[in-house]
């Protein structure tokens, strides 16, 4: 379970969580890492911080600061026109609670609203009748609603209430916006040693999906893609149709890496590939409804589930960089607080 003081942080704010964005560009982010076994054996043991300065289980170096292109103004900084307000009270499924939202497309909602969670809770196991969603968004004219702010109240109103929570915040020298607690721990947990330096979102984990053999992260088009154990390029572009652009890597364990929907690749089958050298640029070329990296990992012809093969660590926030963090949180709190639709 989670720490009480993040389920039950002081002052009565909820505990913060989103999830799926980038790695850190800066150095002012600490790490928070733990492995994460079979992630339907067990909870998650509470991780264990990892300072500044300290050596981390990251080999992959991050993009300095000044080589970072700025941005547009990431949604959910300043008050916007165009916010939503959705609460439901759970009765079955979590798509049915999000049925009654006023949004072209519920489902949609509810997918997003569950990827936050899905690092800290099982939304089909851990669901009870009479929990509160409620979340705060923003429809663009294309793509999947942007959730600014969200909570989850597991069993309100019980000696086993839980609160969970997650905002948006875009953190100092990070590239994209991520899902924070109020004390600057970020919500999604990351690959350690992953394929990218450089994403949003994981957009899907194996376990969502039991035809999806792999895991999604959501990147613009041209983020490098690089290998994260030492290698040998076994093919490439192999049904080309469906995988668009791809490598094939078996890395010195044994283990078989995919990756597909790629712009451009950079080796060519019978290479030798080092940890951390770039095999190509994520893209969108194949069966492919966005830019993403689409990473599967096989071992002895069985599926293995990424997050249990690299582990997963946890970064926070320094301490000068968590007012600004709190006065969003502040912002989007009262967003949610001033505009509640009931189910």
């Amino acid at each position: 379970m989670l720490p009480e003081s993040l389920l039950h942080p002081p002052g009565g704010k909820p505990w913060l969580l989103y999830g799926v964005l980038a790695v850190s560009l800066l150095g002012n982010v600490a790490l928070v890492s733990a492995r994460w076994a079979d992630p339907v054996a067990e909870d998650l043991a509470p991780p264990a911080v990892v300072a500044v300065g300290e050596e981390t289980p990251v080999s992959n170096p991050p993009v300095p600061a000044e080589a970072v292109p700025p941005l547009p103004e990431p949604l959910g900084v300043t008050t916007r026109t165009g916010t939503q307000v959705y609460t439901g009270t759970v009765q079955s499924s979590l798509s049915a609670t999000f049925a009654g939202a006023a949004h072209p497309n519920p489902m949609a909602l509810s997918q997003v609203y569950a990827r936050l969670f899905a690092w800290d809770l099982d939304l089909r196991r851990d669901l009870h009748r009479g929990d509160v969603v409620q979340v705060l968004y923003e429809q663009p004219e294309a793509g999947e609603p942007v959730v600014l702010a969200a909570t989850f109240i597991s069993q309100p109103g019980t000696a086993a209430e839980r609160r969970y929570a997650a905002y948006r915040y875009q953190a100092p020298g990070d590239r994209f916006p991520s899902y924070w607690t109020e004390d600057g721990t970020e919500v999604p947990r990351r690959l350690i040693d992953g394929p990218l330096e450089d994403y949003e979102q994981v957009s899907s984990l194996l376990k969502d999906r039991p035809t999806h053999e792999g895991m999604d992260f959501k990147t613009p088009v041209g983020t490098p893609v690089v290998a994260p154990r030492a290698g040998k390029v076994t093919q490439v572009n192999w049904n080309h149709a469906a995988n668009g652009n791809c490598v094939e890597v078996r890395y010195g364990d044994g283990v078989l890496a995919k990756f597909l929907h790629l712009n451009e690749n950079r080796v060519k089958a019978g290479e030798s590939v080092s940890a951390g050298q770039t095999l190509g640029l994520s893209g969108n070329t194949g069966r492919s409804t966005g830019p993403h990296l689409h990473y599967q990992l096989e071992r002895g012809g069985k599926v293995v589930d990424p997050v249990s093969y690299h582990g997963t660590l946890r970064r926070t926030i320094q301490p000068d960089a968590v007012p600004q963090l709190q006065a969003v949180v502040k912002q989007l709190d009262e967003q949610l607080r001033g505009r509640v639709a009931s189910l």
